[in-house]
């Protein structure tokens, strides 16, 4: 995939689902088939299994001796499961579940990690996957698997957390967090919303409210001036129209392009904060994130208003790592 190619969506040629077979990574399939569809990307539908516990192979041993080792057990373990994941796609698919690739594996390490490791493996261009597995939806935690996903992720991730959405994008929030990944963030989300007819795009700089940031109380008495205030306004105004300016969208978008709004909103709060009001007021049913991995040796402030926002939105979530972003 070239530079120019890398923002957007129409030349997917890969996704990938994480199914868990559950409600929530059955809506992830359902819109990760219908953005195939619309881009002609090949789909590939993965549920790993747990490794087989240490304690369970001193039983499964004796079997050896019938000419049944832990090998064969895997397999026919695989499957069994095949069979079974071939009807849930046929039920939540009908028709369209011929199109769909079916990969059934046992975990190499974690069962996270190793479906990272797959969608990697197959060179997928965006993975799908539920926000939760059989806990309920809980405000403010995901699934350990979704935050390992939203952690560790190299490959861009829709995070399914709201289970009734229904296929098209009528609005998308792109949260601008960082000034240098601001316009590819945004050539993302634009190039999302040229798949669905309907959709529109707005976007969100949060201007940060000092006393609300300042949990030691190392702020108190001091205030932002109206100056500063209108000054830092009239910054990320600018550059979020930069950031429209810089679009190249190719030709035969153009038209739809023209029509999105890209209505600017600039709340003073913690980021966090802002981004989720902004999304809950415009009734936005994706926020577009941009997404760092984890380093031992750098507290990456992105990182955490990312992972706090998949936690606590009630939307669907894209997060788009930073190597896709440069």
């Amino acid at each position: 995939m070239t530079d120019n190619q890398k923002p957007y969506f129409y030349h997917l040629q890969n996704l990938f689902v994480a199914s868990d077979f559950l409600p929530y990574s059955t809506q992830a399939l359902l819109l990760a088939q219908v953005l195939s569809s619309t881009t002609s990307s090949t789909l590939t539908c993965f549920h790993a299994l747990e490794k087989l516990p240490a304690s369970m192979r001193g039983i499964l041993f004796p079997y050896a001796a019938l000419g049944s080792d832990e090998v064969e057990i895997q397999r026919e373990i695989r499957e069994s499961v095949e069979s079974l994941g071939t009807k849930y796609l046929q039920t939540a698919l009908g028709e369209e579940a011929e199109k769909v690739k079916l990969k059934v594996d046992f975990s190499r390490d974690s069962m996270a990690k190793s479906i990272l490791h797959t969608a990697s493996e197959a060179n997928a261009d965006l993975m799908f996957s539920g926000a939760y597995g059989t806990k309920p939806h809980t405000t403010g935690i995901i699934g350990s698997m979704a935050a390992t996903f939203v952690a560790y992720t190299r490959i861009p991730l829709y995070l399914v957390k709201d289970p009734t959405h229904r296929g098209k994008h009528k609005k998308i929030l792109v949260a601008f967090l960082d000034p240098s990944l601001s316009a590819q963030l945004l050539a993302w989300a634009v190039s999302f919303a040229m798949c669905y007819t309907e959709a529109d795009v707005e976007i969100v700089t949060p201007i940060v409210d000092l006393q609300a940031c300042d949990r030691a109380g190392d702020y108190q008495g001091f205030s932002v001036s109206e100056r500063q205030t209108r000054l830092a306004l009239e910054r990320v105004t600018h550059r979020a129209k930069q950031a429209v300016q810089s679009l190249n969208v190719p030709f035969v978008f153009e038209s739809h392009a023209q029509n999105l709004s890209f209505k600017h909103h600039t709340p003073i709060m913690t980021p966090t904060a802002g981004v989720l009001s902004v999304a809950e007021t415009i009734g936005a049913d994706l926020i577009v994130l941009p997404s760092t991995q984890p380093s031992l040796a750098v507290n990456n402030e992105i990182r955490e208003i990312s992972r706090r926002i998949t936690e606590y939105a009630n939307q669907n979530c894209l997060l788009i790592p930073e190597a896709f972003l440069k």
